[in-house]
């Protein structure tokens, strides 16, 4: 494969493209609840993110791994193969998905209170639960859509890839305007939204497969346990780092509830939706880097490796500064646009710079890990993800307030992905490529 700007934009761009729609549904939905309903609104959708984004993390595993094994297989010829991996990838998230939906449609209520729901006001935590029980009784297309997306994408079409994921998020917008303003529906309504723009979603990717576009097929397999556990080795790193989200979440809506109640907690919201943001243009680098990769180890193609990798952190770095950048000087307009309550937007300006600043060592993170896992060096990536995705992160959110005050509570994601990219570095220095 002749690699160039080209083809790295071919592949980058639908990636990036694609998981910003993926973040977009709650980014739109933050936007429409908080200027339609208001920033208690706000704050109790961002209550039902934890669960959610920890559901979606592990049920990211499957097809995160099985494109690494779909693309490897496929760049060793083995078609037949590659097609196993898909269905077997396809399924798992299938049964995920279903998984999601009962628990979280059961106890929606008692989820909520675990993620700090219960020390705040009653209209938060009733609000908080509403949307948690009718988001994930939409899990089915809410998880198949960016498991089809990431096969299309695999697959020869990523912008079809791309297409999909707008559709759905063209929806989503005007269904939240609609049920939150002419119908009145709250939060409830925003969570309707959001599954019917991923109805919307899967319908155009199916097309895909339905019209046998590219090499994958939906048809009969066998179930493979040695294929299920490679699938979930692969993807385990993905998933990892994924967890990010849903763990920074949990650990600063449980702090900032006794230190700051409802403005706390709604503040943070407005900060996770930019950062959530953030997190998907920089981890669609790695995710577009990924079947290039996938197919440069399947042809043992090693300097075709390094200077993809080489590639995906000067262009990722790059990003992140501009989205820095870009977040200090327009702050509080960018806040604005969630919510015109003047605590809010005086809070959270006052927050956004150190924030954010995160995201630059998290750009490096992100490649180090995609590209350690898309080579098949599952233990290094994995320990990467689980150090700036769970462990450090957490540490760092409850430790910093406790040590040097409150004021501290926004430098934690800074500290946490600064100290993941030194043992970043070590690890990409110790372990060795190995063709297998």
């Amino acid at each position: 494969m002749n690699v160039n700007g080209k083809t790295l934009c071919r592949y980058i761009l639908p990636a990036t493209g694609g998981l910003c729609v993926t973040y977009l549904y709650n980014v739109v939905d933050g936007i429409f609840v908080g200027q339609g309903v208001g920033a208690a609104a706000l704050g109790a959708v961002n209550l039902a993110v934890p669960f959610i984004t920890s559901v979606v993390a592990i049920a990211a595993m499957f097809p995160m791994g099985g494109a690494t094994v779909v693309a490897i297989r496929m760049g060793r010829g083995d078609q037949e193969g590659a097609n196993r991996a898909f269905m077997t990838a396809f399924a798992l998230t299938l049964l995920a998905s279903v998984a999601l939906m009962l628990v979280g449609m059961c106890f929606a209520q008692e989820i909520a209170d675990l993620s700090g729901a219960a020390r705040l006001s009653g209209g938060m935590r009733t609000m908080a639960a509403d949307y948690l029980f009718y988001y994930t009784a939409f899990s089915v297309p809410m998880l198949m859509s960016t498991c089809l997306s990431v096969f299309v994408r695999n697959d020869g079409s990523p912008a079809l890839s791309f297409v999909g994921m707008g559709v759905g998020a063209v929806a989503n917008i005007f269904l939240d305007w609609l049920f939150i303003f002419p119908l009145e529906m709250g939060v409830v309504g925003a969570a309707i939204a959001s599954g019917l723009g991923q109805v919307a979603s899967v319908l155009v990717l199916l097309t895909h497969f339905l019209r046998k576009k590219g090499r994958l097929r939906f048809c009969r397999f066998p179930v493979d346990p040695a294929l299920i556990g490679k699938l979930c080795k692969r993807g385990l790193p993905e998933a990892v780092s994924q967890l990010n989200t849903p763990v920074t979440a949990l650990c600063y809506n449980l702090v900032l509830a006794n230190l700051m109640g409802d403005l706390g907690v709604s503040t943070f919201s407005v900060l996770s939706y930019l950062s959530s943001l953030a997190n998907a243009i920089l981890s669609s680098v790695a995710q577009g880097l990924q079947p290039l990769w996938g197919n440069c180890y399947g042809r043992r193609d090693t300097e075709g490796l390094r200077r993809l990798f080489r590639s995906g952190l000067a262009v990722n770095l790059a990003a992140s500064a501009v989205i820095w950048g870009l977040l200090c000087l327009f702050d509080r307009p960018i806040i604005q646009v969630f919510s015109p309550d003047a605590d809010l937007v005086r809070t959270a300006a006052g927050a956004l710079p150190l924030f954010s600043l995160s995201f630059l060592p998290m750009a490096l993170n992100l490649v180090c890990t995609a590209f350690l896992f898309s080579t098949k060096r599952t233990l290094p990536a994995s320990v990467i993800a689980v150090s700036r995705g769970i462990v450090v992160k957490a540490l760092a959110i409850f430790a910093l307030p406790a040590l040097l005050g409150s004021g501290a509570i926004w430098s934690a994601p800074l500290a946490a992905e600064a100290l993941t990219l030194l043992l970043a570095s070590l690890l990409l220095r110790s372990s060795r490529l190995v063709y297998r």
